[in-house]
């Protein structure tokens, strides 16, 4: 009852009527717009409320899809998590997930740096400096 009463109330109204009626009786709360009010009648007539709905869950993957990945690493472990998202048709985030879940973490190998012609050079210069300051005694720990 007190629903259609509420919504009868709010059609007799316009929308400027209702903020300045809003302002009048709650001056100690922040002003309200015309478009808020729309936006409450519009769910108070499709839904009898204006409660908030809730929200599907997210989908979660099942313990199947998760075997599945970890059976690929095992079979391959040299395949990579975007081919292996892709070939089970799986998120790749998902695919991480599962992978720290299980304790495995992904890397890359980046070389950084490569031998180059007078790495040897140098490496021996450096061992006969650090013998010379080693018998020298002038070598700090």
């Amino acid at each position: 009852m007190a629903i259609i009463s509420f919504n009868n109330w709010l059609r007799r109204r316009t929308q400027a009527e209702v903020v300045r009626l809003f302002q009048e009786k709650y001056p100690e709360l922040p002003s309200i717009s015309q478009g808020t009010v729309s936006k409450i009648e519009k769910q108070f007539g499709e839904r009898g409320h204006v409660m908030q709905l809730k929200k599907s869950p997210r989908n979660k993957l099942g313990d199947d899809q998760k075997l599945d990945v970890m059976l690929m690493l095992e079979e391959n472990p040299y395949t990579s998590s975007r081919q292996t998202a892709s070939a089970l048709n799986i998120s790749h985030s998902s695919i991480l997930r599962i992978l720290i879940e299980n304790q495995m973490h992904p890397y890359k190998l980046v070389p950084t740096n490569e031998l180059a012609e007078d790495d040897f050079d140098r490496r021996f210069l450096f061992y006969e400096q650090m013998m010379q300051m080693i018998d020298g005694n002038t070598l700090q720990i």
